[in-house]
């Protein structure tokens, strides 16, 4: 994490288009090391363009991608995976037809990890995926998915972790308990952008929130600043 006071991400004057379609407008975003980051806004706002962005699953058509100060505009999402930027992607990217032990164990086939370390990242943190271990992640239950999916991404001991949608499908007391555990991470030194399209959970745990609508930053600040402006920006209306 950087200690002289350089965002760990940022991007500046970011564009983006699918094919000759721009859906990103030129946007700024800072994300401080150690921070939870929420990106709010409708659908089709460019929420989830912005993390293919971050990504590297997406290069932008114009503007810069900053890592830690450094340009990585451009960088391949492989190579940035490698410098620790994971992406916990819509739909939570657990692989349903092995058992949650399988999916906690994938990156031993690397040769980096122990199964032991890998066990106890998952089974400390997510107790209930210890007594789901045998089970097949596609029967767990949607919240269970998604700490499996997190417990997948902490194996990789990452400095990001770009999250989409992590929401989806829950009831708000799971959404509540997840991002209880999120702003946890956060603690250990791991930086967190989550986008979601509900505000009310995300609002009492996040250091900082971003509001996009139609391909543009609308609105930027703390939840409380935030809160009192939300309705307005997600209509596209003047702040107040």
């Amino acid at each position: 994490m950087p200690v002289d006071g350089t965002p760990l991400l940022e991007l500046r004057g970011v564009k983006a288009a699918y094919e000759k379609v721009e859906v990103l407008h030129g946007i700024d975003i800072v994300v401080p090391g150690g921070a939870l980051v929420a990106i709010l806004g409708p659908n089709g706002a460019g929420k989830s363009t912005t993390l293919r962005v971050m990504s590297g699953l997406m290069k932008p058509t114009a503007g810069q991608v900053l890592l830690e100060g450094f340009d990585v505009t451009g960088t391949s999402a492989e190579q940035l995976a490698e410098t620790g930027v994971c992406l916990i992607p819509e739909g939570r990217g657990i692989f349903p037809n092995l058992t949650v032990r399988e999916n906690v164990l994938m990156d031993t086939y690397t040769g980096h990890r122990h199964a032991r370390d890998l066990e106890e990242i998952a089974f400390e943190r997510f107790p209930v995926l210890r007594e789901r271990s045998d089970q097949l992640a596609g029967t767990l239950s949607g919240g269970e998915q998604q700490m499996l999916a997190l417990s997948r991404a902490l194996s990789t001991d990452p400095a990001l972790i770009l999250l989409d949608e992590v929401s989806m499908g829950l009831a708000p007391m799971l959404v509540a308990e997840l991002f209880s555990v999120v702003r946890e991470l956060t603690t250990t030194g791991v930086t967190i952008v989550a986008v979601e399209q509900f505000a009310d959970v995300v609002l009492e745990f996040a250091d900082s929130v971003v509001v996009m609508a139609h391909g543009g930053v609308r609105l930027a600040g703390t939840p409380r600043k935030v809160a009192r402006e939300l309705t307005a920006a997600y209509l596209g209306g003047s702040k107040r």
